[in-house]
């Protein structure tokens, strides 16, 4: 199985300045099979910013996880100003052109003075393969408990799993998720002038990337990352090399 992959950080839509920038116009220079995102936002009882954009970019397949709901985004400090009252539901979503099999949560935990507070990750099974969307917690001594939260609850059979999203966390950091590897390095953060990649792809055994990049800005404060996966046994470059 091959799949194109996507990872965003969507910053409720609002860039770093808190001026909403066009969620749809994002998805569409993505154009892969599936897109996770983080920071999903929906007020009222309209569609979600992810949802809405989803129905106009070619996938039908949406699944959405709010961790957080009736919270303004000032409480939650995505922004200030005259955002900063705005109320609604926080959470992750997958978009998706292939349909999937199962949707599933893992509890990850809460730290100390995050304005989240309890924090959950989104598993979704496709046909050969597992995608973990994940947000861990900006408290950088807590981040790493809750990966190794993440890697100890994944539900069995595992079969072919990546973990995508935004995980707080340097590269250097993620190397705790072993016997996962990052699939890509490149720096996503902040989208203007970024100085740190905190937003990964991390594939597990049975998974390779074909390719693999950190993508152009898109209007969120966090930049893209984009991966092309393969699942299955690795090409064998001797026998390529044999039947050249």
């Amino acid at each position: 199985m091959t799949l194109s992959l996507a990872s965003l950080n969507l910053h409720c839509g609002l860039d770093r300045h808190g001026v909403a920038y066009p969620v749809k116009n994002a998805l569409a220079a993505l154009d892969t099979d599936v897109v996770v995102v983080q920071e999903n936002w929906r007020t009222g009882r309209a569609a979600s910013i992810a949802a809405a954009a989803a129905a106009d970019c070619g996938y039908p397949h949406v699944a959405e996880l709010d961790m957080v709901t009736g919270r303004s985004l000032g409480e939650l400090r995505i922004a200030g100003g005259a955002a900063a009252g705005e109320r609604g539901a926080w959470g992750l979503a997958v978009l998706s052109r292939v349909p999937w099999q199962h949707c599933a949560t893992v509890p990850l935990g809460t730290a100390a003075r995050d304005p989240v507070g309890a924090r959950l990750a989104q598993v979704v099974t496709f046909p050969g393969l597992r995608v973990v969307n994940v947000h861990l917690t900006h408290r950088l001594t807590r981040g790493p408990s809750q990966l190794r939260r993440l890697l100890a609850a994944l539900p069995a059979p595992a079969g072919p799993t990546v973990i995508a999203g935004d995980l707080n966390m340097c590269r250097p950091t993620v190397l705790l998720a072993r016997p996962y590897r990052p699939a890509l390095r490149g720096r996503t953060w902040p989208a203007h002038r970024p100085v740190a990649q905190i937003d990964h792809v991390l594939l597990g055994p049975g998974i390779t990337a074909v390719t693999a990049a950190v993508a152009p800005a898109v209007g969120s404060d966090h930049l893209p990352v984009v991966v092309t996966l393969r699942a299955g046994p690795a090409p064998d470059p001797t026998r390529q090399r044999r039947g050249s």
